[in-house]
């Protein structure tokens, strides 16, 4: 009998891959386009790309729980908002970081407005020095307003010197004022980030007290690294 090894290796290849398929057979639930819940062994194509799960059909245990595919709009979309995650997350981290360090760097709230003073200062004297440029410029243009009337009052002609002065004067003026209430705003938001600054820095340091004595004498406080 000799094809009797063959023909018996070729049943048990049969039946074992039987076995494996009947093992692996699968059921599908996923929602179709109609928001109905479908259940079935079989999964139509057009589900393919479609969230679901996948079951093991002899046990009914959950083998996979896979995703919908993207759309290449779609996974744009998430690479964007993973980015700008990330980049909110290296922002706090860098506040927290920033936060940490005043306590190390600033001993006391006096320390924390000198540099913040330090900051401002220069702002304030670029300020300061706008208005009287301003003021300065205005007194030029009223005192020309005034010339060039009286000559158009008494019939004469209008140096055009004057005029060309006059609208370049005014020109300038303009641009200052536009300046200075820029640099207003700055400043009002420095004052501001001091107010918020120095609420979280009394906050911090009271917490740190509170931790630093309720050590036993002996003990040292870990300081943060800015």
């Amino acid at each position: 009998m000799p094809n009797v090894k063959p023909l018996l290796a070729a049943f048990l290849g049969t039946a074992l891959i039987a076995g494996v398929a009947a093992q692996e057979k699968k059921i599908y639930r996923w929602v179709d386009k109609d928001g109905k819940v479908q259940i079935s062994d079989q999964l139509p194509p057009d589900a393919v790309d479609k969230a679901r799960k996948e079951y093991n059909a002899k046990t009914g245990s959950l083998k996979n729980d896979v995703q919908s595919q993207l759309s290449p709009a779609e996974k744009a979309a998430a690479e964007q908002q993973a980015q700008a995650e990330a980049a909110a997350m290296a922002e706090a981290e860098k506040a927290k970081r920033i936060e940490q360090g005043m306590l190390v760097n600033y001993e006391t709230e006096q320390d924390l407005q000198r540099f913040f003073d330090e900051r401002t200062d220069l702002l304030k004297q670029t300020i300061i020095s706008l208005k009287a440029s301003i003021q300065s410029r205005r007194a030029v243009l009223i005192s020309t307003l005034n010339e060039l009337g009286e000559a158009e009052m008494n019939g004469q002609a209008l140096d055009s010197g004057k005029l060309k002065m006059l609208a370049e004067t005014q020109t300038l003026v303009a641009k200052q004022t536009e300046q200075r209430d820029r640099l207003n705003v700055s400043y009002r938001a420095l004052q501001a980030e001091f107010a918020l600054t120095l609420e979280k820095y009394r906050s911090m340091k009271m917490e740190a007290d509170s931790r630093r004595a309720a050590l036993p004498d002996d003990a040292v406080l870990p300081t943060a690294q800015p």
